[in-house]
């Protein structure tokens, strides 16, 4: 059999979701694909339910290692990857029976096809749906005018953000040594996209919603919230996406705004990690991180926010000015309100 299509699922404790997410592979009118399964150290029947499908169907092959996260687990299924195409799914999720084949059939060497996403919660409740509006090609470079709107809409929290949807040329990914950045918990997912879009050349719309999302009951782990705070993810993560804009010289002045947008967005995201740090942390290494977290920051990037009549204009102007004792006063008032609350709730 011809391997055209690699589908990496990286499983972790889903023995409860894995048969419909593994049922909507198999029943692929798309045929010449292969399902590499990487159990992440699971400690439920996972890694049965993978080993059942296996048995029953050679195209699956199974891998175990131990638990890891969810780019280990992508990065193994890259390395055993046989096909010429790369498509990921997650485990609770699940896709149309035409996916692949849709995908496939607007896929060439330098363009990566992407399509819809319906989002459901786990009793099955519509949330939301991320469309893909037009089967359009988008150039990847300044001359497409329809490419900016296209990322506002999609890279930042749309389709065009994380690893399923769309199908990525494992040729490009072995060439250019792309892989997910193993030392994250949060926003791997786009720095890989982003360092990926670097060296194709456009995008293909399939308008259709081919890909169902499961929205699960999480909480961030322990290593996320610290990513949040104590290390510099949210910096790597505005970088390459800035890098991915210059090297494409997208300067399209609505697309600029709004990356610099997101930057303040994530810039007070990993401010905020102080709340979640505060019982482990001293306030001394606390106000330290804050300091060195202003004091890096690209002020010019505050000027528009730092008018706004609001907490966010105040924090903004405090950024702008490098007063990080006045945000780190903030953060302790907000934590010490938020202590006394809870302690009166119980």
């Amino acid at each position: 059999m011809d391997i055209l299509i690699s589908v990496i699922i990286p499983v972790y404790n889903r023995d409860y979701c894995l048969t419909r997410c593994l049922d909507s592979v198999r029943s692929q009118s798309f045929t010449d694909w292969e399902c590499i399964l990487v159990d992440d150290g699971s400690t439920d029947q996972t890694l049965s339910v993978c080993r059942r499908y296996a048995a029953a169907d050679s195209r699956f092959r199974v891998y175990s290692q131990p638990n890891g996260g969810a780019s280990v687990a992508r990065n193994r299924g890259l390395e055993l990857a046989q096909g010429g195409y790369i498509a990921f799914i997650d485990s609770d999720d699940w896709v149309e029976g035409d996916y692949l084949q849709l995908l496939y059939d607007s896929a060439d060497e330098n363009t990566m096809p992407f399509c819809g996403q319906e989002v459901k919660d786990s009793f099955g409740t519509f949330v939301r749906e991320a469309p893909v509006k037009s089967d359009r090609s988008y150039r990847l470079d300044r001359s497409d005018h329809h490419l900016p709107g296209l990322l506002i809409e999609h890279l930042f929290g749309g389709v065009l953000t994380g690893p399923v949807c769309k199908l990525y040329n494992r040729n490009i990914i072995e060439k250019h040594h792309i892989s997910f950045p193993p030392d994250i918990r949060w926003g791997e997912d786009l720095i890989f996209n982003c360092t990926y879009y670097l060296h194709i050349s456009q995008l293909k719309g399939v308008p259709l919603s081919l890909y169902h999302v499961i929205k699960q009951k999480v909480s961030l782990t322990e290593n996320s919230i610290y990513d949040f705070f104590l290390t510099d993810v949210n910096q790597r993560l505005c970088d390459c996406v800035f890098d991915f804009s210059k090297a494409k010289s997208l300067d399209d002045p609505a697309y600029k705004a709004h990356i610099v947008d997101y930057y303040v967005l994530l810039f007070f995201r990993t401010i905020s990690g102080v709340l979640c740090v505060h019982e482990q942390v001293p306030w001394r290494k606390r106000y330290e991180r804050m300091k060195w977290l202003v004091i890096r920051a690209d002020r010019d990037k505050f000027k528009k926010s730092m008018f706004r009549p609001d907490i966010l204009g105040y924090k903004s102007m405090a950024v702008y000015f490098r007063m990080p004792v006045l945000l780190f006063l903030f953060y302790e008032i907000k934590y010490l309100f938020l202590f006394l609350r809870n302690k009166t709730t119980y």
